[in-house]
């Protein structure tokens, strides 16, 4: 066993999954100078714009990239005086002009950058301002300094630990800060083995996580951090009054403390290689047939967005039909969202049950509510079949429960009608989307004929599957 807390044997394993190979370092090499090329040939075209500085960023340029994972990302560093508009017009149109021949896809972020793939890597091109540190304009202005900073502290043997931890990361399926996942990005990854020094010395310190810790490499204003609330609070060395942690879920912060555990416990390559898609046997699939037959979905074709725009819409629309099903008395037990991010989504409700019969419940006011009580009473006086003062000092009412939900399909159909839309809390897109089509399936109804669905059958498998 070496200093690092990893067997000699699993470390030399492991480092050849991490490092990239000769032949793809000289493949980025080539291609990065090919792209740079072609900016520069693009920008020089523009004589009507300011000519912006052109840095390499991302993990490529920290040299932090995993072997047989190729992004490079690309900054237009323009000057301050460089109009938002054109930043976002100008900026984008010779971004794309420069990879010419290759597919553009236009994304978002605080605003807007040009993504495409170039021989299979996904190249960024992101344009942002040149600035102080601290008068950032947009948000995309701290990049060459992330870039910067963390050159400044990895040296070979740090950047292998970095590497290490980003692909347990990776590989734990909490790697990414974009919306549809809320994990951990790469730069947090760095920071986080800067911070503690090496690959099991993160693992340590994430072990014994406490709620609401402050991670900083740096001093930082403390009044400031504890008025962060996120599961876990990771100041940006380079803005300290930035928390990194905000893009992280509670769910995802509490997978990687399990598996740091589990790994200390027991170190294993297997938490280094990628899980293997789950295979259902008959016997799996009768073992998960008490989840699938509670497992209600609404699937809905959807239009063409940002994917952080629309898994944002989904997450808050899921959240809040899940709510709505709560309040009509149907326990959920866990609820997510799916999307191929082209032409279709679904919101996902796993319940304890997804029938109820029999009699449903509504607490009213407190007694001493003299003119609400009276009100309640009047309200309720024809409808509900009981009325008494629960032990808590509020009324309460039983009521027969409509037929239309008595069971979480039914009432999910109920729900999403037109008169009745506006009271699910779904964002005004994604209500859009449901006005104009949408089924109501349970999951074992897709899992016998959704063969054409794997973003979904995923999404149902990893629902009804243990951490």
């Amino acid at each position: 066993m070496n200093e690092s807390g990893i067997s000699q044997t699993l470390l030399e394993r492991v480092s050849k999954l991490v490092n990239p190979s000769a032949s793809e370092e000289k493949k980025l090499e080539r291609l990065v100078a090919n792209v740079s090329a072609r900016l520069e040939e693009s920008l020089k075209r523009d004589t009507e714009n300011p000519k912006p500085q052109v840095v390499l960023g991302g993990s490529y340029a920290r040299g932090t990239w995993l072997r047989g994972s190729h992004d490079v990302d690309f900054f237009l560093l323009y000057p301050v005086g460089f109009p938002r508009d054109k930043l976002e017009t100008v900026a984008i149109e010779d971004a794309a002009s420069a990879l010419e021949g290759y597919p553009i896809h236009k994304r978002y972020a605080e605003h807007p950058y040009v993504e495409s793939f170039v021989e299979g890597v996904r190249i960024n091109i992101v344009p942002c301002y040149a600035v102080a540190p601290g008068e950032w304009q947009s948000a995309a202005d701290r990049s060459p300094y992330h870039t910067k900073y963390i050159q400044s502290k990895l040296d070979e043997g740090l950047r292998l630990e970095a590497r290490l931890f980003k692909k347990f990361v990776k590989t734990s399926g909490v790697y990414g800060a974009e919306v549809r996942i809320q994990g951990f990005s790469g730069y947090v990854c760095e920071i986080l083995t800067i911070k503690f020094g090496s690959f099991v010395q993160t693992l340590r310190a994430l072990s014994k996580l406490n709620p609401g810790e402050v991670i900083s490499i740096e001093d930082y204003d403390r009044d400031l951090a504890a008025s962060f609330k996120s599961p876990v609070v990771i100041l940006d060395p380079v803005d300290t009054t930035r928390n990194l942690g905000s893009a992280i879920s509670g769910r995802n912060l509490g997978v990687l403390v399990l598996t740091c555990r589990r790994f200390l416990s027991k170190p294993r390559i297997q938490f280094f290689l990628p899980k293997r898609p789950a295979k259902l046997s008959g016997k799996s699939i009768k073992s998960k047939l008490p989840l699938f037959s509670r497992l209600v979905i609404v699937q809905f074709e959807i239009e063409s967005r940002s994917p952080d725009i629309l898994w944002g819409e989904l997450r808050k629309s899921s959240a809040s039909v899940a709510d709505k099903l709560s309040g009509y008395g149907y326990e959920v037990l866990r609820h997510s969202t799916a999307s191929d991010e082209k032409e279709y989504a679904a919101l996902l409700f796993l319940l304890s049950n997804a029938r109820m019969e029999g009699l449903t419940t509504r607490q009213g006011p407190d007694y001493f509510r003299a003119e609400e009580v009276e009100k309640y009473f009047e309200k309720n006086r024809n409808k509900a079949l009981l009325t008494w003062m629960g032990e808590e000092g509020k009324l309460r009412s039983a009521f027969e429960r409509r037929e239309i939900l008595e069971s979480a399909a039914s009432a999910l159909e109920w729900m999403l009608q037109k008169k009745n839309i506006d009271g699910t809390g779904v964002s005004s897109r994604i209500k859009k989307e449901l006005l104009g089509r949408y089924r109501v399936l349970m999951a074992n109804q897709v899992m016998k004929t959704g063969k054409n669905q794997e973003w979904l059958m995923k999404e149902i498998l990893e629902l009804t599957s243990s951490d």
